[in-house]
């Protein structure tokens, strides 16, 4: 007895389970009925309802921030680069920006291509803004002291100054001999405290001090002789190693420089980091780089004139025969050409909407004036409209900033926008079909379509929301932004498509049944006979059921599939194992850019120079710690795998004191007083001048007193150039482990402004993969909540899963890779590609019937030409993205059609294959009364309506 009752209740409590998602898909659509029917009673109401809602949240906008800051875009906030830049905005408060521009010829090192070169050179210095008010190049560079002229001025108007007999070259290669520290201070720093300040240029030019009549002058022989003796800058009186700025260079068996098929001249800019606004002066897509206004007017004047100066030298190359050429770069050239190339494809976008807009009415519309929905059309459209309104003004309103990939939003949202539409659309046509529901209501039948189609579309809504807040909890600022809009936005969309479109589908309706023009609907076509057709009349229920009944569903057919899916994810798989996290971020930039020519001809002519960097030491005690900086800077320049070039001012200074103090810092230390009197006189002396913009001092520096308490120092260094991650990330890390290692007790760092890319690079991979298993797993509770039945969910989780494998394997052979515009991209697919699975595994779920195929045939034919239409749609809106210079839409674009291919390969043929032959029982045997009580609907009169819920489905003859 205790078992045969044990037995009944586990018996009972299977029941129970079992029945789950039919009471879930019962309640479900008893809501959606209900909905449908109250909007059908009072469409204009609801129209005006969810207006006011929309424009109650534009309210929301007065609290629109765009961000601009690169740092708040594309970095992880808790990484040490923006620590660190944080720290050095704020500590070192001036910095420098540099202009460069790169002179090419057969050999440059000719007088004509000098003459050519300086008189470009003369105009850039001779420039001047263009907005008001006026900056000239003295007014925006970076100054040092001029030195040579001046000393040897004061050399000839003093009597007693012996130290200057000779000339500074001839005895600074003396032993313990520097004028800094030998003459009389108050004579020196009498001199030094006179002396000009020029604006600091790196150029070959200065050799004849920028003299175009010297240099038409010069001899083949008076060039080399020059470029390979001089190492003093004539106008500034600094050492200077001139051959680093030539390129492709030719020496003899000697080593001596005798050709060179390029040279460049960088101009030093200064900016004053306090005064910087990237709110006010960055870009619309990030880009920016730190910058004040009057410097970023001078820098646009800058490229103009070198666009002139460029143009003119390809007619002096035409009439002379020459191949001389210019190219340049200035420090707002990335954000400007980025940013750029984000919008100048705005045409081609918005002609792909009203492509799809076409599309849309076409496959919504019959060719006859009042079954044209135009109205309708642009009512679906309004949705996706609304929605995006929505979702910026309510994330603005709870301060979520707006960042430049938001603006693929309204294009997601158009793809599953439309998607709902033809669903529905699928439905309405369903409902029709039943003799029994065209003696309906209206009321009674935008219910009954509804209540199939709100299930369908709320699965796929919902699931997309919850995937995105997953992909919410991102470490990448932009992406996290981007998740937020796009929660939101899918949300809003799914609502206003329940409620606004259905309203207006309801009106639609009305005007048909009135025989109004689709266009002008106070016209009135007396002669018009709407038809119903039967779906099983149209071209598309034709091909469907052919298709799947002799291909798809036999035998072989099913083989064929599950075959052609093995072998692609075999293959994906394997691409999916090769695919590299890697982003540079030339990629932004168009191919035909003046940019990117200029990036190739410094690659070309100067492949080893990487990208600038620098250790930062700040807040140290500097007297114990001198020995660990110099050891620092040892290691930096032994460390020749990854840098080029070091600017060792802790070993120059160390070799300064040992000459003109005969001490050895490394084996004697210094007291305070000492050290900081060494270092006054150092950076006022010919060989440590250079460095003072190394330093950053509590207190001005002043020649012949101490140097102040440093507040920041820093040791300069150039990267070699990287061919990838697997590159520049170990050159990174390492060098950041050196400075961690050094034994400097205080605050030591590494930076570049190329290591916020690197940053990211190191673990977009690690975000990526993490962002599609959650988004899997959401998947997965999303779809077991709504559906309830544990075989479905199975497949569509499959099904999800094997889609994602699948693009992000065939990323790899379409030459992408993981980086921040593909991760938003893959965060895009797993909403995208829920809806092919859902759709189908939906209506197999509530078709009637025991037979397996039949079902699976029954679903595809009722919700298989929607889903076409749907990514038909999208794909279409997305179709001039594959002819844009943008690689943000080129990436966008070839991930849209991976997602679309591979979501309707196992949503439309996998999964009805998989389905017809192990699939889950139908929710519905049979036709079920549904008594339904609603006071509001029907003058508190209780009504039994028949509502076959699963009428929507075809039933099997």
């Amino acid at each position: 007895m205790d078992l045969a009752e044990s037995f009944v209740q586990r018996k009972s409590i299977c029941n129970k389970l079992q029945r789950i998602p039919q009471n879930i898909s019962t309640v479900v659509e008893h809501f959606f009925y209900s909905l449908g029917f109250r909007i059908a009673k009072q469409p204009v109401k609801w129209i005006i309802g969810c207006s006011f809602v929309v424009l109650i949240c534009l309210s929301g906008l007065y609290k629109f921030r765009q961000e601009k800051n690169p740092l708040k875009l594309w970095v992880p906030p808790d990484s040490d680069f923006v620590k660190d830049t944080e720290w050095l905005m704020s500590n070192f408060a001036e910095g420098q920006r540099l202009e460069t521009a790169i002179f090419t010829a057969d050999d440059v090192l000719q007088a004509d291509a000098l003459y050519q070169f300086n008189e470009i050179t003369k105009r850039i210095i001779r420039l001047q803004s263009l907005d008001e008010p006026k900056r000239y190049w003295t007014d925006v560079c970076f100054k040092i002291p001029i030195i040579s002229k001046e000393l040897l001025r004061q050399r000839r108007s003093v009597d007693d100054d012996d130290f200057f007999d000779e000339e500074p070259l001839a005895r600074a290669n003396k032993t313990k001999f520097d004028p800094s520290v030998h003459a009389p201070t108050d004579l020196y720093c009498s001199i030094v405290d006179n002396l000009q300040r020029g604006c600091l240029v790196f150029s070959i030019l200065d050799i004849w001090d920028f003299d175009s009549d010297l240099i038409k002058k010069q001899t083949k022989y008076d060039i080399i002789e020059k470029i390979n003796t001089i190492k003093i800058s004539p106008t500034l009186g600094h050492p200077m190693n001139f051959s680093d700025l030539l390129g492709d260079i030719v020496t003899d068996e000697a080593g001596r420089i005798i050709s060179a098929k390029a040279v460049k001249s960088i101009w030093m800019l200064h900016v004053n980091f306090l005064n910087v606004n990237m709110d006010e002066m960055g870009n619309d897509v990030g880009t920016a780089d730190w910058a004040t206004p009057d410097v970023l007017n001078w820098e646009l004047a800058f490229l103009k004139e070198l666009e002139s100066s460029s143009n003119d030298l390809k007619l002096y190359n035409e009439k002379y025969n020459k191949t001389m050429g210019l190219w340049y770069e200035a420090g707002r050239s990335f954000g400007d050409v980025s940013a750029s190339t984000m919008y100048q494809d705005i045409l081609k976008i918005a002609t792909g909407v009203i492509l799809m807009s076409i599309y849309v009415l076409v496959i919504l519309s019959r060719f006859t004036w009042v079954e044209l929905r135009l109205c309708l059309t642009g009512a679906g459209l309004l949705c996706v409209g609304g929605a995006f309104i929505v979702a910026v003004g309510v994330c603005s309103l709870f301060g979520v900033p707006y960042g430049p990939v938001h603006t693929s939003l309204p294009f997601m949202l158009m793809g599953l926008g439309v998607d709902d539409i033809f669903v529905m659309m699928a439905s309405w046509k369903q409902v029709l079909t039943h003799k029994q529901n065209r003696e309906k209501t209206i009321e009674e039948k935008i219910g009954l379509m509804l209540s199939h189609a709100g299930a369908a579309i709320s699965i796929t809504s919902l699931t997309d929301v919850v995937a995105f807040i997953i992909g919410a909890s991102t470490i990448l600022p932009s992406l996290e932004s981007f998740c937020i809009y796009a929660a939101v936005g899918v949300l809003v969309t799914f609502f206003l498509q329940v409620t606004f479109f259905v309203a207006f589908f309801t009106l639609d309706v009305k005007r048909i049944e009135n025989k109004r023009n689709g266009i002008v609907p106070c016209v009135i076509h007396d002669n018009h006979q709407s038809t119903i057709l039967d779906p099983s009349k149209s071209l598309a229920w034709y091909i469907i059921d052919w298709f799947y009944s002799k291909i798809i569903l036999t035998k072989y057919g099913k083989a064929m599939i599950i075959i052609i899916t093995i072998t692609m994810t075999i293959a994906a798989s394997f691409g999916a194992s090769q695919l590299k996290q890697w982003f540079d971020p030339n990629w932004f930039l168009p191919k035909d850019s003046y940019l990117t020519n200029y990036m190739t001809i410094h690659n070309t002519h100067y492949p080893n120079r990487g990208y600038q960097a620098a250790v930062y030491i700040g807040d140290i005690d500097y007297n114990d710690n001198l020995k660990n900086i110099i050891i620092l800077t040892e290691n930096l320049m032994n460390m020749t795998t990854y840098i080029d070039h070091v600017s060792p001012w802790p070993i120059d200074f160390k070799n300064f004191i040992h000459q003109n103090y005969d001490k050895n810092i490394l084996t004697s230390s210094l007291n305070n007083d000492e050290l900081y009197n060494y270092l006054s006189k150092f950076l006022y002396s010919q060989t440590g001048g250079k460095y003072q913009r190394n330093f950053y001092f509590y207190n001005n520096l002043t020649c012949g007193k101490n140097a102040p308490d440093i507040k920041v120092s820093s040791i300069d260094f150039s990267f070699k150039s990287f061919t990838g991650p697997n590159e520049w990330i170990p050159a990174m890390d390492n060098v950041k482990l050196l400075a961690k290692n050094s034994n400097i007790n205080g605050l030591i760092f590494v930076w570049s402004r190329m290591f916020g890319s690197w940053v990211t690079d190191k673990v977009i991979a690690e975000e990526v993969w993490r962002n599609i298993v959650l988004a899997l797993i959401c998947v997965m509770g999303t779809t077991a909540v709504l559906i309830a039945e544990l075989q479905t969910c199975i497949w569509i989780l499959m099904c999800v899963g094997l889609t994602l494998v699948d693009i992000c394997g065939f990323m790899y052979y379409w030459g992408l890779s993981i980086d921040i515009v593909t991760c938003i991209g893959l965060e895009l697919a797993v909403g995208l590609s829920v809806d092919y699975a859902a759709h189908v595994a939906h209506a197999f779920l509530n078709s009637h019937g025991n037979d397996r195929s039949a079902r699976a045939l029954i679903a595809v034919r009722h919700i298989g030409a929607a889903v076409l239409y749907g990514a038909g749609s999208t794909l279409l809106a997305q179709s001039l993205m594959a002819f844009s210079e943008s690689y943000v839409f080129q990436t966008f674009w070839k991930i849209f059609v991976l997602v679309i291919f591979f979501g309707l390969w196992h949503g439309l043929l996998l999964l009805p294959v998989i389905l017809s032959t192990i699939g889950p029982s139908s929710l519905h045997t049979e036709t079920k009364k549904i008594t339904q009580i609603n006071n509001d609907i029907n003058n508190d009169k209780e009504t039994e309506v028949q509502v076959p819920l699963t009428s929507i489905a075809t039933t099997i003859d």
